[in-house]
């Protein structure tokens, strides 16, 4: 497993949902602004792995 997928691993099963939960709890305030940043990176992170890369059928097989 390449650095850049450890890395991006890390990012969004931890880190990122750490700090909604952190937030939410009340143990810490973070502005909105830093909160939609949050959500931006999540969902890029996300669409990035779950992409369908080239030559694969829509079907999954």
């Amino acid at each position: 497993m390449k650095f850049n997928n450890k890395f991006a691993l890390v990012i969004a099963a931890s880190i990122i949902p750490g700090l909604w939960i952190v937030n939410g709890t009340g143990l810490i305030t973070l502005p909105g602004e830093i909160i939609g940043a949050t959500i931006a990176a999540f969902t890029l992170i996300v669409q990035y792995y779950f992409r369908k890369k080239v030559g694969e059928s829509s079907n999954g097989i």
